[in-house]
């Protein structure tokens, strides 16, 4: 399909991919058609910035936190817009990325493109059937997610001009003023050569008629760019480096001054040749500048052999931020050293990601919903009242404020429907609420997952909507190795997209209960924090398998075996060194000790098996791993579940934690386990994978898609499950 015009100039990508590694905010996207796009900050999103707003209206003429996420809740469903339900993952990210205004969560609407014209199938969407029934205008762009050219420098076919977006943007401006109304700015997309018309024809348009089409050939993005460590990103400047190299030859191979330069002359017209023989390097592309002549002469042809050398200081721009309008990049102060690197390269972009399973706020706490609710309205109104001359403490406050009425009229508690007395609630809620409860050394990360361990560990069902599960009655065999096994028969699991970053990762370091970071990492919005009140996020129905350890058991077997096992794991319980590539991963593996292992290898072995058993390749199951050696919070288990998509499954995984068949399953996948093509090298590693984290595991019998491990395939050993000597199951 010929692309011709701005509406048609879309590109297709699934929304689950639209916040995972790779296709967030600040990632640049290689399109259907060759050219690259940078996904752009979520408030130039449009239905974000109307949902910002919309409840920025509400925060003006309502106070109490849960009447604003109500009406919130109300408008945005109006609009055909759905609200993540998941207020356990609202006040984790206001404390985790400080957004202290946050309300709700969004989830990102689905629309696909039609075949015929690549346009938004936008005649029945929900969208458009809820805007239509409120009588509100809007159309499909709205709800599509807005991204900018980049990098901004293209060349023609004809002539091999190289110029920025903006220049060719002016050229066919005047090349449409020619054709009086046959040639439109619109037809601009994507970006063509205005002086290299090609041919004419007609065609129907999306409503059926006829019309008159003027072909141009398409421009050649460059495919190189400038990152930084710090999370900017520029674009070359190409006249600056003509000149740079005309002036320094060798003698400055790092070009630090760079972005600083002069260019070649005033009115620079660049032309990118490579030579004819195609040799291979950047030895064979050459630039020079026709209106000054630099880079002409024979003797010195300025060539990019030696690019990927410069260390140009950076200027700090964050080209994702820029309006959609504008060709102005927003900037901040920066001196740390760019490089060079080509637009597809892993390190351009990293993504930090975080996913949340939905635990009713009762049972995350494990407090009676009347405390919970009673809670959060206390806190909502002393926070409100914080630097009145009437109130000195939250105890004078309480006593002040808080009786059964209060409970009754502010908090909605039914008196009639308490199972304990009225005395023993305000008793209770006068503890919690008086009892400060933040700890800024507590990780948040551990404490969150052990919320949802705890609940699946104390409470033998559940039967809410978005959490259900039961308990199955393990055989006698299987009770000796865990202490429960649940089927979930449905949970909901929400992704939202926290930061990114380039050149390198940002390590998340936990060491001795401190949390420390790597890096600083870019945020994905651009407004400031407290104006943000909503951020997008993915929600996924699935199902699942629970499994958690028995720890008795565990503690015996490492005491039992402490010496083979300390001697073939004791690289690994060296305090490693924190500044290293990959630390985060290796402080990980310290801090949760042997059981890492054991517990992740058989997550592991679980996927793999239900291959078989029921279908489902590893690449549409995840793992949640529950470990930890926090005396406070001590975590033994591993939840496997399916969620590829917003409906879920069938039951299939449920189905296969029935008692009769999780028990074959186990011991048919410690049987595959005792088998490996690799063998003997797999079964006698002393370290394969990345920086050598993993021993008896490899591709042939352990690993799983990395979409399905949490922790990049690393931290894994077979032999820990099954070697006769000293296997959990051996």
């Amino acid at each position: 399909m010929k692309i011709l015009n701005q509406s048609q100039y879309n590109q297709g990508i699934g929304k689950f991919k639209l916040l995972s590694s790779n296709a967030g905010v600040g990632s640049i996207i290689t399109t259907k058609l060759g050219s690259y796009a940078l996904i752009l900050d979520i408030n130039k999103w449009k239905f974000i910035e109307w949902a910002n707003r919309k409840i920025s209206l509400i925060r003006e003429n309502e106070s109490d936190n849960q009447k604003i996420y109500d009406r919130a809740e109300s408008e945005i469903n109006n609009r055909g817009l759905l609200i993540v339900d998941d207020k356990r993952f609202v006040e984790f990210l206001k404390i985790e990325k400080e957004l202290e205004s946050l309300v709700c969560l969004i989830d990102i609407p689905h629309m696909s493109l039609n075949e015929s014209f690549n346009t938004p199938n936008w005649k029945n969407h929900p969208i458009k059937t809820a805007l239509a029934r409120n009588e509100e205008e809007g159309k499909s762009s709205d709800y599509m997610i807005n991204a900018a050219h980049f990098p901004k420098w293209f060349i023609s076919d004809k002539g091999k001009k190289l110029k920025k977006i903006s220049e060719w943007k002016d050229i066919w401006k005047n090349e449409c003023n020619k054709q009086n109304g046959k040639l439109k700015m619109p037809h601009f997309a994507p970006p063509r050569d205005g002086n290299d018309f090609k041919r004419e024809f007609k065609s129907k348009n999306i409503e059926g008629t006829l019309v008159d089409n003027r072909v141009y050939q398409t421009l050649n993005q460059t495919n190189m760019l400038l990152i930084c460590p710090n999370g900017h990103l520029s674009d070359i400047p190409w006249s600056k480096y003509l000149n740079w190299k005309l002036n320094h030859r060798n003698e400055d191979p790092e070009a630090k001054d760079l972005l600083g330069y002069d260019g070649c002359c005033t009115k620079p017209e660049l032309i990118w040749t490579e030579s004819k023989n195609k040799s291979e390097g950047y030895g064979s592309i050459f630039i020079h500048c026709n209106n000054c002549g630099s880079g002409k002469d024979q003797s010195f042809k300025v060539n990019l052999e030696g690019i990927n050398s410069i260390k140009p200081k950076c200027k700090g721009e964050k080209p994702w931020e820029q309006e959609l309008d504008s060709y102005s990049i927003p900037n901040e102060n920066c001196s740390e050293e760019m490089r060079i690197a080509l637009v597809t390269a892993n390190n351009v972009y990293y993504a930090s990601g975080f996913s949340s399973l939905y635990i009713p706020m009762h049972l995350a706490e494990n407090k009676s919903k009347e405390l919970i609710d009673a809670l959060i309205v206390c806190n909502d109104k002393f926070n409100r009242t914080l630097g009145t001359k009437f109130e000195k403490s939250k105890e004078q406050w309480f006593n002040k404020n808080v009786d059964e009425e209060f409970l009754e009229i502010d908090c909605g508690v039914n008196i009639s429907d308490l199972s304990f007395s009225i005395d023993e609630l305000i008793s209770k809620l006068g503890t919690e609420f008086n009892n400060d409860c933040t700890d800024d050394n507590i990780d948040n990360f551990e404490n969150y997952r052990w919320q949802e361990y705890h609940c699946f560990t104390q409470n033998p069902s559940n039967k809410d909507n978005g959490l259900k599960f039961t308990d199955i009655v393990l055989s006698t065999e299987l009770s000796s190795y865990f202490s429960k096994v649940q089927q979930i028969e449905e949970l909901k699991v929400t992704q939202v997209q926290l930061d990114f970053t380039r050149v390198e990762p940002r390590d998340r370091i936990v060491k001795n209960g401190t949390v420390e970071y790597s890096k600083e990492a870019k945020n994905i919005f651009s407004e400031e924090a407290n104006k943000l009140f909503i951020l997008p996020a993915n929600e996924s129905l699935g199902e699942g398998l629970f499994f958690q350890f028995n720890q008795k058991k565990l503690d015996d077997w490492i005491n039992s075996n402490e010496k083979v096992l300390s001697e073939r794991f004791k690289r690994f319980m060296q305090e490693p060194n924190i500044d290293i590539q990959g630390a985060a991963t290796m402080r990980k593996i310290y801090n949760n000790g042997i059981k890492h292992f054991l517990i992740h290898s058989f997550s592991h072995m679980i996927m793999r098996e239900l291959e078989f058993s029921c279908g489902y390749p590893t690449a549409s199951l995840k793992e949640r791993l529950y470990i930890s050696n926090n005396p406070e919070k001590q975590m033994s288990g591993v939840l496997i579940y399916t969620a590829e998509g917003s409906e879920g499954s069938m039951g299939g995984l449920v189905s296969q934690g029935e008692p009769e068949r999780i028990s074959v399953i186990i011991k048919k996948g410690l049987e595959r386990m005792e088998n490996c093509s690799s063998d003997p090298l797999c079964w006698e590693s002393e370290g394969q994978g990345v920086f050598d984290l993993n021993l008896a595991s490899c591709f042939s019998c352990s690993l799983v898609s990395e979409t399905a491990c949490e922790e990049m395939n690393l931290g894994l050993d077979r032999r820990v499950l099954i070697d006769e000597k000293f296997g959990y199951f051996g």
